[in-house]
Formats: structure tokens, C-alpha cells, sequence
């Protein structure tokens, strides 16, 4: 668990829950080790948040390529760079060999 004073800020953050959930939300902290409710809760949140950015750029990522491919299959490609063709060639003269 990170220190507390490494990771304050001056931004706030308040919302509303439940009884139930604040119970359970407590008890988690409790098992977690942690004595700030506010450090559990910027840590569940942090790292919810990276995973969830995470997941989003790996599909964003995947439309791109998916895009790319069909662009690809459609002739709508675009020319190959200098690295590529340097690649390309590398490639034959290798196979080649």
C-alpha cells in the first residue's frame, strides 16, 4: 500500500451510497489493510480506471488495424514508407539467399 502522502492531492471527489454498499465498502478496506477509507478508495479507483483505459485502447487499437486490413483488402491502402520498402527488400535478400 502506497503512503498516503505520497498521493495527496487537493482535488476532491464525494458521492452517495448506499448503507449496504458503505458497509461492504468498509469491510473490503478492512481486509485490504487499509486504515484511510479515502487510500482504498483512490486505489480501487486507480486502478479500476487503468484497467478500464487499458481494455479501451486495446479495441481502439483493434479498429485501427481492423480498418487498416480492410482499407487493404478494398485497395484503398496507402503506398508503402522508405522503412518498409528497406524491410521488404532486407526480407528478399535474406529468403534468398
Amino acid at each position: 500500500m502506497e503512503s498516503s502522502l505520497s498521493k495527496k492531492g487537493n482535488s476532491r471527489i464525494e458521492f452517495r451510497v448506499s448503507a449496504e454498499d458503505k458497509q461492504l465498502f468498509e469491510y473490503a478496506k478492512t481486509l485490504m489493510g487499509y486504515t484511510s477509507f479515502s487510500e482504498f478508495v483512490r486505489h480501487v479507483l486507480t486502478k479500476e480506471s487503468k484497467a478500464i483505459v487499458e481494455e479501451k485502447n486495446k479495441i481502439l487499437v483493434s479498429k485501427r488495424d481492423k480498418e487498416i486490413f480492410f482499407n487493404a483488402l478494398m485497395g484503398k491502402e496507402e503506398p508503402p514508407n522508405k522503412a518498409l520498402l528497406g524491410a521488404i527488400k532486407y526480407h528478399k535478400k535474406i529468403i534468398n539467399k
